[in-house]
């Protein structure tokens, strides 16, 4: 990790947003969905695909464009790529003397964090780190406004 108090504090300010992210969509579905077995089996299918499309298991260079829209809508995808971009845009990572993962060219020594960046397809403004704080932000709104509206119809 980075050893600098700003690094430090905007890491912290985007996992908060992510785990609150997540919970105002655990909020929604439980207020979507008319039961709790229903919730229990839907609510984590659908948190493991996003995980999916949001670049954990797939980088997002990788993924089939007839899927990868998806990203645009899972709180996963903002939340992994706002840490990964805090932690190593315009960063050089040292060289290990034993190398059991390679990212990039063998040659490149010391690797430059951005390279890692553009193999895991993180590019655009998704290498922004306030736009994915701000789509963090939106994403929880627009569950909790969308929670209270079912609420008030239930």
């Amino acid at each position: 990790m980075r050893l600098a108090a700003d690094s430090y504090f905007m890491f912290s300010f985007l996992f908060y947003l992510t785990l609150t992210a997540a919970q105002s969509f655990g909020q929604l579905m439980s207020a979507a969905l008319p039961s709790l077995q229903l919730a229990l089996i839907i609510t984590p299918v659908i948190v493991i695909f996003f995980f999916i499309v949001g670049g954990f298991y797939i980088p997002f260079a990788n993924m089939p464009d007839w899927i990868s829209w998806i990203k645009w809508f899972s709180f996963a995808t903002y939340g992994f790529c706002g840490l990964l971009v805090t932690e190593y845009r315009d960063r050089d990572i040292p060289c290990a003397d034993e190398v059991t993962f390679q990212i990039g060219s063998a040659e490149i020594c010391p690797l430059p964090g951005n390279e890692v960046l553009n193999s895991l397809g993180i590019t655009g403004l998704l290498s922004k780190v306030w736009f994915n704080a701000l789509m963090l932000i939106v994403l929880q709104i627009v569950c909790r406004c969308t929670t209270y509206t079912i609420l008030r119809r239930s």
